[in-house]
């Protein structure tokens, strides 16, 4: 699997590009709302990923986990910032030949500490750098700063790109938009033959857009050219999760959401019921996890549901809700994840008790989502997705915001391509909305620091600890050492990543 890291995204001229999404959000009107202008608006600031032995957990009571280590001080100012072209990989020591820390992407200012003297670095030689690490400064210039947290957010938007790809034309027939791409938007206005053609079943990426006498155009981050009206352009799901700290659920009752369009409350526990309230697919409910058995079917009670006072009732197909597992033994304030892929939640565990709970959308089909304990290894700001070569659904997936990998190529990241989360839908990772993505993002270690695009664990900052189960089912301890990830030619592993089917 490939990683890309993204490109910085253009900044400027609002009113000039307003007009133009406007043009876009008619010609795409049942499709799409188009993002406005690029601009430096950075993300919910990122940060946080050992196998014991495996070990089956016995029964649903307290298991250990492995509390992260502190991450390392920085004691000292930066001396200064730099800016290098590609992007520069940062080592354990400064050589070449020693492991990798993480990566600087290309185009962003990132701090140095230090010089330090050591073999193949050109120029300045190599530098000191946060979490321990040294990058070469060989392809670096002097930046004045600052770093600054990644990726770069398109103004207004819980996004870094716009998203678009081929359309499909004929559906009884899987006909494709065959798509222009032009070496600038130069090129475009002046008729030139385009450089390339867009490939089908892609996701692709881009910052800006602008109207045309033969109207509007995507632009990317490398100033390349597409018409839009032939591109369908992603709509981000708006969906977030529920902040338990500031509005807590009622003691008894269970967060949770409508996952019909829409869910239906009814008077009594039964079909035939007076219907008393249609609730909003995504809605946030409150609801008693006391099942209601009725005939086949299961329904729970929803207090204050037909207003004040006034109980009703939602069958189990129309909602998810957080079910709370066995307790871990960690730290009274340590933050840790819970995945429960029974109901298709996420929490942000601090200590004991949930402080954030949100849907999910994990593996379907034949592509189910590993359960166990698990620390994330690797966290990257932005990345291409893509399957193997040889693989019967395939998929490339650019841009793709937030990664965060726990076991193998399974990770959590956003998931700009559908709003299905409750249900599931992934190749095997946990597809999180994008506003839940960056908090999620921000709160588990390891830090990304400013600038960086990726970054593993290490002994100084162990990833933070995953859970995923199903119901409150025991799950075996799959933490690996620090440093060590299973092999990918592992019969059982597959590739990472998630489909950029249509929603």
């Amino acid at each position: 699997m490939a990683h890309h890291g993204c490109m910085r995204c253009a900044s400027g001229w609002a009113s000039r590009v307003t007009t133009m999404l406007v043009a876009l959000v008619g010609l795409h009107a049942c499709e799409t709302e188009v993002p406005g202008p690029p601009a430096a608006t950075p993300a919910a600031t990122p940060a946080p990923a050992e196998r014991a032995e495996r070990a089956e957990i016995a029964g649903p009571g307290p298991v250990e986990a492995v509390a992260p280590g502190p991450e390392p001080a920085v004691v000292q100012a930066p001396i200064g910032y730099r800016v290098a072209r590609p992007a520069t990989i940062v080592h354990v020591q400064p050589h070449r030949r020693r492991g990798r820390r993480g990566r600087i992407e290309g185009g962003h200012p990132f701090a140095i500490y230090g010089l330090h003297a050591g073999p193949d670095c050109e120029g300045e030689g190599w530098a000191a750098v946060d979490q321990g690490g040294f990058a070469c400064l060989e392809h670096a210039v002097v930046s004045p700063g600052p770093a600054t947290i990644q990726p770069t957010l398109l103004a207004g938007l819980d996004v870094p790109y716009i998203y678009a790809r081929p359309k499909v034309l004929d559906r009884r027939t899987e006909a494709i938009a065959s798509v222009p791409r032009y070496r600038d938007r130069l090129a475009h206005a002046r008729g030139e033959p385009p450089i390339d053609t867009l490939g089908p079943d892609r996701q692709y990426t881009f910052v800006q857009t602008k109207l045309r006498a033969g109207g509007p155009i995507l632009i990317d981050a490398d100033d390349r050219a597409v018409p839009a009206r032939d591109m369908k352009i992603a709509r981000p799901s708006r969906f977030a999760g529920r902040d338990l700290v500031t509005t807590p659920i009622p003691a008894g009752l269970h967060a949770a959401w409508s996952v019909s369009h829409p869910a239906v409350l009814r008077e009594r526990a039964a079909a035939d019921a007076k219907p008393v309230h249609y609730v909003r697919y995504h809605t946030a409910l409150d609801l008693d996890p006391a099942p209601i058995a009725v005939g086949e079917a299961t329904w729970y009670a929803v207090p204050d549901g037909g207003g004040p006072g006034l109980a009703a009732y939602v069958t189990a197909a129309d909602v998810n809700h957080y079910v709370p597992g066995a307790a871990l033994e960690v730290g009274a304030d340590e933050v840790w994840l819970d995945v429960e892929i029974g109901q298709q939640t996420l929490a942000v565990m601090r200590g004991p008790a949930a402080s954030f709970v949100t849907l999910v959308s994990s593996g379907a089909g034949g592509f189910a989502t590993p359960t166990g304990l698990f620390r994330i290894y690797e966290k990257l700001a932005v990345s291409t997705m893509k399957s193997s070569p040889s693989s019967e659904d395939p998929y490339f997936v650019e841009g793709v915001p937030w990664i965060q990998y726990f076991h193998r190529r399974y990770g959590f990241h956003a998931a700009y391509w559908h709003d299905d989360f409750g249900k599931r839908r992934s190749h095997g990772c946990v597809n999180l909305a994008p506003k839940d993505a960056a908090l999620v993002f921000g709160l588990t270690r390891p830090t990304v620091p400013p600038g960086w695009n990726a970054l593993y664990e290490h002994a100084s900052a162990a990833g933070t600890l995953v859970r995923v189960r199903r119901g409150i089912d025991a799950v075996p301890d799959l933490r690996l050492p620090l440093g060590v990830i299973e092999s990918e030619d592992d019969p059982a592993a597959h590739q990472q990543a998630d489909t950029a089917a249509e929603p």
